[in-house]
């Protein structure tokens, strides 16, 4: 039985140490990256009011009552701008951990550490909306979920770069040859 490589070279878009699961999950956290950035500039968008109202096709009205209420006005700033600008920031970091042909590994830690930070904030957020609104947000709670996705895969990205030694073993040995 033979086996093809990923260093072969045998397709353009290969790129050498880089197999087709790995290059699938950081095309992956863009994807997710993206979607939760152009959510959080519509629902920004809401809060600033440049747009009337909120579309919501769960919870009718409820989308505006969590964007309105206390906790979303506890900072100076809509709190749904400051998801698009860590959305912004993964976007960023997960196109140079999926791009990239060798990523820096600040990129990688930096990609983990602030998706976790987003998922940990979206999830006290998805928790204060029945209690403080009295209400549910349907893009806010998909919002949540492309966050806690862009997590679990930016640690899965993290672990295997950064903690699994025979992925570290594996990565070294091809970029040098």
């Amino acid at each position: 039985m033979s086996t093809v490589s990923s260093t072969s070279g045998s397709s353009k878009d290969e790129r050498p140490g880089v197999d087709m699961t790995e290059r699938g999950r950081g095309r992956v956290l863009v994807v997710l990256a993206g979607t939760g950035l152009l959510i959080s500039l519509y629902l920004t968008a809401f809060q600033v009011g440049l747009v009337a109202s909120v579309w919501d096709p769960l919870f009718g009205s409820g989308s505006e009552r969590v964007l309105t209420s206390n906790v979303s006005r506890l900072l100076p700033v809509p709190d749904a701008s400051l998801g698009a600008v860590a959305y912004g920031v993964d976007a960023v970091l997960a196109a140079v951990v999926a791009f990239a042909a060798e990523p820096p590994p600040i990129a990688v830690a930096l990609l983990a550490v602030i998706a976790t930070i987003g998922a940990t904030v979206a999830l006290v957020l998805v928790v204060l909306q029945p209690l403080v609104a009295r209400s549910l947000c349907s893009l806010c709670l998909a919002s949540a979920a492309l966050s806690v996705g862009l997590a679990v895969g930016a640690l899965g990205e993290a672990r295997e770069r950064l903690l699994d030694p025979s992925a570290t073993t594996r990565h070294s040995e091809v970029s040098n040859s």
